[in-house]
């Protein structure tokens, strides 16, 4: 049986070896910034919104993050239900309560980022800050090219 896929070209290798690179450290992120037990990164993105934005709507959170309102909605059910946030009424919108931090997820979320903060003053001293400007740039440049080229293909569909 013959293999039909073809070697990656020489050039693009550095850049697939940055993608799964950047893939384990979304891994090891997402352990890292645990607000609560049981409490996912997607879950935690979405009380860091509570917390530096105020209270918003489901709709509002979703559009901030860039993701779908009902999948925000999921997040923000087993938030509920977890007691770290709480729905408060919206004077614009009878429909689509506020969402705000419960006093158990301010607790959460401000214990988390103290730690962090600790954890991440020691790994900074470890890595130069010339290189984490280069690595940031990098970054930026392959969101960039990745969103341009999505840009187009949906403008294709």
């Amino acid at each position: 049986m013959r293999d039909n896929t073809s070697p990656a070209e020489p050039h693009a290798q550095p850049l697939q070896q940055a993608i799964l690179a950047v893939r384990r450290l979304f891994h090891a992120l997402a352990g890292f910034g645990q607000a609560a037990p049981g409490v996912t990164a997607s879950q935690r993105a979405v009380m860091d919104v509570l917390h530096g934005r105020g209270p918003r709507t489901v709709p509002q959170v979703a559009r901030e993050q860039g993701v779908s309102r009902q999948h925000v909605q999921m997040l923000v059910n087993g938030l509920l239900g977890a007691g770290l946030v709480e729905c408060i009424d919206n004077p614009d919108h009878l429909r689509s309560p506020l969402l705000r931090l419960s006093a158990a997820g301010l607790k959460a979320v401000e214990t988390a980022r103290r730690r962090e903060q600790r954890q991440l003053a020691e790994l900074a001293q470890r890595i130069p800050g010339t290189d984490l400007k280069v690595t940031l740039k990098t970054l930026n440049a392959m969101e960039s090219g990745l969103s341009r080229r999505e840009s187009r293909a949906g403008s294709r569909a």
